[in-house]
């Protein structure tokens, strides 16, 4: 019985583990990219999936009730979501997944601005 518990016990802290680094991938401003991410310019990151595959990889890396969305809306055509970080103190305040006109997906990190300090009297 004890065997069964303990390896209850490791099963369910396994499922505990993060789904960011359970997904595999690599930092950029702590913003998590896939494996095969390419930087292609300042924050800016070509993605080796599919922009349906893309959109479903950052679902469980960054869950939709803890990272909002919205549609980034343009006159081009191009589809393109922004994904919000409210995390206090986080390198990124957000990210935009887009795809290009050639078919291409790619994530451009928006930086947290660092507060502007306050003129003293």
């Amino acid at each position: 019985m004890r065997t069964l518990l303990a390896l209850a016990a490791l099963l369910a802290a396994a499922l505990v583990v993060p789904p960011a680094r359970a997904a595999g991938g690599f930092k950029a401003r702590g913003f998590f990219l896939p494996d095969g991410a390419v930087k292609v310019d300042e924050d800016r990151y070509r993605l080796p999936q599919t922009w349906e595959d893309s959109v479903r990889w950052y679902r469980t890396v960054y869950p939709p009730t803890k990272y909002p969305r919205s549609t980034l809306r343009n006159n081009s055509g191009i589809r393109a979501i922004h994904i919000e970080n409210r995390t206090a103190g986080s390198e990124w305040e957000g990210a935009n997944l887009y795809e290009t006109p050639k078919g291409e997906v790619r994530v451009f990190v928006l930086a947290r601005e660092e507060p502007k300090p306050r003129a003293g009297k």
